[in-house]
């Protein structure tokens, strides 16, 4: 089974395909948000390389967020797309998951956290891959206090994504960093702190092997937790005083 894995809802462009659950090849590249520009090129070329094409692809998988609004619409319906126009089968996966899965082994708890921007983080928090809190977007202080609930004093975690340095500056405006938490918080090397499309494909297989998923593509669904700006301007909005 060919599977090609895109994640489009951050500042990074990663897509990946694999063969059989082994990957071939990924692209990754840090350029911003510019995923409509650099999108389609990417996978063109990534499948190029690998000597296939879209029609070769069985299956689809995407982080469909939460994250970048603008982004993970040019991802889903990028995606949405290309599984129409070949007959394949398409998986949406959760963003935080797929980057606690970029981690790698060997990590019980594992903090993921994307940058909601206004000093708020897209968080979760996964104890041995199961989450315990939420994904939603939370103040940086308020994740510390419900972060602490979960966690035992001295218990080891992971924290990683572009989230964390908005954890690091709200801890500096009050004159403390990470060291000053009541667990010992780790944070992942760069190299693990961005969503990787090989991730958002184990994450998609996975979810395959575990239980019933929904694979119609058009039936796929965004998880942003947040109104898009443009929505929060609307009157009644979240935006309104």
């Amino acid at each position: 089974m060919i599977v090609l894995g895109v994640d489009t809802s951050g500042k990074t462009l990663s897509v990946a395909v694999a063969k059989d659950r082994v990957i071939l090849a990924e692209y990754t590249l840090a350029m911003g948000y510019r995923h409509s520009i650099t999108f389609q090129p990417t996978v063109d070329e990534l499948l190029t390389r690998c000597d296939l094409t879209l029609k070769d692809v069985d299956l689809f998988a995407v982080a469909a967020g939460p994250g970048s609004f603008t982004g993970i619409r040019i991802g889903l319906s990028s995606v949405k797309a290309m599984a129409y126009a070949v007959g394949a089968k398409a998986v949406a996966v959760s963003s935080l998951e797929a980057l606690a899965s970029s981690a790698g082994e060997g990590h019980s708890l594992i903090a993921p956290m994307l940058d909601a921007r206004g000093g708020r983080v897209f968080s979760t928090l996964l104890r041995e891959g199961s989450p315990l809190m939420e994904e939603k977007p939370r103040p940086a202080d308020a994740w510390i206090e419900e972060i602490s609930k979960w966690v035992a004093p001295g218990e080891r975690m992971l924290l990683l994504g572009d989230g964390v340095s908005v954890i690091e500056t709200a801890l500096h405006d009050k004159g403390k960093c990470l060291e000053d938490l009541p667990f010992i918080a780790h944070v992942a090397p760069p190299h693990n702190s961005f969503i990787r499309a090989s991730a958002v494909i184990g994450r998609a297989l996975q979810m395959l092997d575990e239980k019933d998923v929904e694979t119609d593509p058009f039936k796929l669904e965004a998880r942003y937790t947040l109104s898009s700006s443009a929505e929060r301007m609307k009157p009644g909005g979240h935006g309104q005083k």
